[in-house]
């Protein structure tokens, strides 16, 4: 029996991704029918229904939003062998989606990576971890950058630095002087956070919670520079990393300590991509930069 084709999987994820045949017909540079036979041969080999359709409306179903990111992966492989056929050395061409959350860690790694391969179209985004989890699990990034206490279980994979949690005080703050605070001090201090899916946020969250420490966070925010704002302006106290503090900020970072909050930085991809040059290059060049 003939197996599931190339052409039929770059049609069904171009009509996923654009959400019409015609747009993905396209897209591919074929026919709106071709795209629609690829498809449909797909639906009744296997008897599962991939799209709803709706009018001119075409959306994935349940079934096929669980294999997508795997189709994707596929694809990107595939493009990657015929650069790699193509090219007489590596990384002459290529592209590479990067998802950053802590652009302090992130930046240097990506202007290593494009000095040494200035042919390789990127393309970087800040976004909180957990949401940069959920865009790699759906194949819309290729590598991330993600704040966690360890690397999660279906990522592959390296840690690139250690980190502590600070808060983060106006430099004439009674805090400012200390070597470190203890969590209890914070209790009834306002104070100024990253987003719900910052994982920050969320282990420090889960650390006041696992003491039954009660909390004030006044405002959440979704970038450091908001957060430095706010605390330069008296609004309240910043949690942050100690990465994220620079001479330049004009505040005070006090580390957390009793208990020490444990957070590390980490380059993480999809196993599936491994083989993928331009993942192997980014997380060598984070290698690079952790050593």
């Amino acid at each position: 029996m003939k197996g599931l084709s190339l052409p039929q999987m770059r049609a069904i994820e171009a009509v996923a991704e654009s959400g019409s045949f015609s747009g993905a017909a396209k897209r591919l540079g074929i026919s709106q029918p071709s795209v629609s036979n690829h498809v449909t041969a797909v639906e009744n080999r296997f008897r599962t229904k991939l799209l709803d359709r709706r009018g001119h409306e075409v959306s994935a179903t349940a079934d096929l939003l669980a294999i997508l990111p795997k189709i994707r992966s596929i694809l990107v492989l595939v493009d990657e062998l015929e650069r790699t056929l193509n090219s007489k050395k590596s990384l002459e061409t290529g592209q590479l989606r990067v998802g950053y959350s802590t652009y302090q860690v992130a930046m240097p790694i990506l202007t290593r990576f494009m000095h040494r391969y200035p042919a390789v179209q990127v393309e970087a985004r800040a976004m909180a971890s957990h949401d940069l989890i959920v865009a790699l699990e759906n194949g819309d990034l290729d590598a991330i950058c993600v704040t966690a206490r360890e690397l999660p279980a279906h990522l592959a994979g390296a840690k690139i630095c250690d980190m502590r949690v600070i808060v983060a005080v106006p430099q004439d703050h009674e805090f400012a002087g200390r070597d470190s605070v203890a969590l209890r001090d914070l209790v009834g201090q306002p104070l100024i956070q990253r987003e719900a899916s910052s994982s920050t946020r969320r282990m420090f969250d889960a650390q006041a919670s696992l003491l039954q420490l009660q909390m004030t966070t006044s405002l959440a925010v979704g970038s450091w520079g908001s957060i430095v704002e706010l605390v330069r302006g008296g609004i309240g106290l910043g949690i942050g990393l100690d990465c994220e503090v620079t001479q330049e900020t004009g505040i005070s970072a006090v580390p957390i300590s009793d208990p020490v909050i444990p957070v590390a930085q980490f380059v993480a991809h999809l196993p599936e991509r491994r083989m993928v040059s331009t993942v192997q290059a980014f997380l060598e060049m984070a290698r690079q930069a952790s050593s």
